[in-house]
């Protein structure tokens, strides 16, 4: 009949409903495939994730349920009658333990969103850090520090787990940084001594996660006296720790909202074209990396 709604009553009424306090709406599922259930709560990341979510959806009036994937109590047979049996119609799925993630389970009645690239089918919707610009934004800042030898210590796994933005950005930053800067071949750090790799290769600077960082310090090696350190993942509040903070509540937030407009507009099951939504890091100074000018 050629109706149009009025944009401006439209913003009235989304903001009418910011002012007031939210009523229970609906229960979303916090899916969880981790063998070790607290390991996400371990992850700085993935903790934040929830914290994120949580927050967001009790804005909304949502709750927020986890269900554990690899326990007795549920399987991804056994999710869907449960959901449907409580009329939970929203999911986000947790990071997946390792890259190239299939699940079988069939989506068709659910909103689902996934918060990371680990998840390689079904392909929904993902939120989650633009790695890629994260590390570019982290070599230029240790370019303006005068960092030269950049030894890097991101296992094979997790790059592929976000969508190869480790390595993309590496690969990028060498073209377009051309003072000078080396960056070394990548190590893994499984069971290497670190104070061995930094003998042989020479890095003054490793960047790297908070698993080298704590091994680096049960080695006594001083950072940055010794050798910087880039953390690829600083914690949210962190100050001591140099590197990058991917604003990981700031992601689970951002999944809530996703979700809630598709369960708004009712758009269930797998989507013919999935749509990723990156969120920026910021640079945190920290205490691990000092000028190396003059």
């Amino acid at each position: 009949m050629g109706y149009q709604p009025d944009p401006m009553l439209s913003a009235l009424n989304a903001y009418r409903q910011t002012q007031r306090r939210p009523h229970y709406q609906a229960t979303i599922a916090w899916i969880n495939n981790w063998p070790d259930r607290g390991f996400l709560d371990r992850n700085d990341d993935f903790r934040e994730y929830h914290e994120g979510v949580c927050a967001r959806a009790a804005e909304l009036g949502y709750g927020v349920e986890e269900f554990w994937m690899c326990g007795r109590d549920y399987s991804f047979a056994k999710l869907g009658r449960v959901l449907k049996a409580r009329n939970i119609q929203g999911m986000i799925l947790a990071p997946q333990p390792q890259p190239h993630t299939e699940i079988d389970f069939d989506f068709g009645e659910f909103s689902a969103v996934s918060l990371s690239y680990s998840l390689k089918r079904p392909a929904l919707h993902v939120i989650t850090n633009h790695h890629f610009r994260s590390m570019l934004l982290l070599m230029r800042h240790l370019d303006e520090l005068g960092y030269r030898r950049v030894g890097l210590g991101v296992h094979r796994n997790w790059n592929e787990k976000v969508g190869h933005g480790w390595f993309g950005g590496v690969l990028v930053a060498k073209e377009l940084i051309t003072s000078g800067m080396e960056i070394l071949p990548v190590r893994m750090f499984d069971k290497q001594d670190p104070r061995k790799w930094i003998k042989e290769d020479r890095p003054d600077v490793i960047v790297s996660h908070k698993e080298l960082y704590e091994r680096l310090l049960a080695a006594n090696i001083r950072m940055p006296r010794d050798v910087g350190f880039a953390n690829l993942s600083v914690p949210g509040g962190t100050t001591d720790v140099s590197g990058i903070h991917q604003n990981s509540r700031l992601i689970g937030q951002k999944a809530v909202d996703v979700l809630v407009g598709m369960l708004h507009r009712g758009e269930r099951g797998v989507p013919d074209m999935p749509v990723h939504l990156l969120v920026d890091s910021v640079w945190v100074p920290g205490k691990t990396l000092r000028s190396q000018k003059g």
